[in-house]
C-alpha cells in the first residue's frame, strides 16, 4: 500500500501508526489466557483507525472491505478505544503550573505568537455521530445540521492538546459548555502568573484569563 493510500485508509503516516501501536500493545487488554489469541495490535489498530476515520460507514460494510468478521471488528474497536482512554491522562495533561514544562510552554508561545502571558489556545470541535442518539436525539443535532457530540480543546504552540473537555450534545454552545468546565470555574488550578491567560475566538465571552477578537459592530 502506498503512503498516501496508507493515510487515506488510517487517516495518519505508518510512522505514527507504529508508534502508537507500540504504545497500545502494552495494555493488559490486548493479552489473555485463552487458547483463542487475539489478532496483532497492528490488525486492531488498523480496524479502529479505518472505522473512526470513515463518516457513516457501517459494520457490515466496513468488516466486508477489511476482510474481517462483523462481531471481530467490535472487538478490535472496543479494546483499542478503552486503551486509548488509560492513556489520555499520559498524554493530554496541563503542565503544573510554574514548573519547568509550563515555563518553556509560556516562553514558546510567546516567542511564536508575540502574545505576552499567553498559555494557550481554546477552541471547540464537534464528533459526527452516525446516528440520532435513542434518548434526546434532537439536543444532539448541530448548526451543522449533523448529530455530534461537543468537546472544548487547549493546545500549546505544536498544536498538542494540553486540556480536553467533552460530554455534551452538539446543540450546546461551545461558550456555555467551557463555563462548565473545570478550566473555567478553576482557574487558579491552571494558571501561575496573574497577567497569564488563553486565546480563544469570538464565540467566547472576554475575561481576564480569557482573551478574544474584538467583535465587528
Amino acid at each position: 500500500m502506498s503512503d498516501d493510500r496508507f493515510i487515506s485508509f488510517f487517516r495518519m503516516t505508518r510512522e505514527s501508526f507504529n508508534t502508537r501501536a507500540r504504545i497500545l500493545e502494552a495494555d493488559s487488554i490486548f493479552k489473555n489466557n485463552s487458547h483463542n489469541r487475539q489478532g496483532s495490535i497492528v490488525v486492531q489498530l488498523a480496524t479502529t483507525l479505518y472505522f473512526l476515520g470513515s463518516f457513516g460507514i457501517s459494520t457490515v460494510r466496513g468488516a466486508a472491505q477489511l476482510g474481517i468478521a462483523e462481531g471481530t471488528t467490535s472487538l478490535h474497536r472496543n479494546r483499542c478505544i478503552m486503551a486509548l482512554v488509560r492513556l489520555l491522562p499520559r498524554f493530554v495533561r496541563w503542565p503544573v503550573p510554574g514548573s519547568s514544562q509550563y515555563r518553556t510552554m509560556r516562553l514558546a508561545i510567546e516567542s511564536r505568537t508575540g502574545f505576552p502571558g499567553c498559555v494557550g489556545f481554546l477552541d471547540g470541535t464537534d464528533i459526527t455521530l452516525q446516528y440520532s442518539p435513542s434518548y434526546f436525539g434532537k439536543t444532539y443535532f448541530n448548526r451543522r445540521k449533523k448529530y455530534a457530540l461537543s468537546i472544548q480543546v487547549i493546545c500549546d504552540e505544536d498544536r498538542r492538546f494540553t486540556y480536553v473537555s467533552s460530554g455534551y450534545p452538539g446543540s450546546v454552545s461551545d461558550a456555555t459548555m467551557f463555563c462548565q468546565s473545570s478550566f473555567f470555574q478553576n482557574p487558579s488550578q491552571f494558571f501561575w502568573r496573574p497577567e497569564e491567560y488563553i486565546l480563544a475566538d469570538k464565540a467566547y465571552r472576554v475575561t481576564r484569563r480569557w482573551m478574544t477578537p474584538y467583535k465587528e459592530p
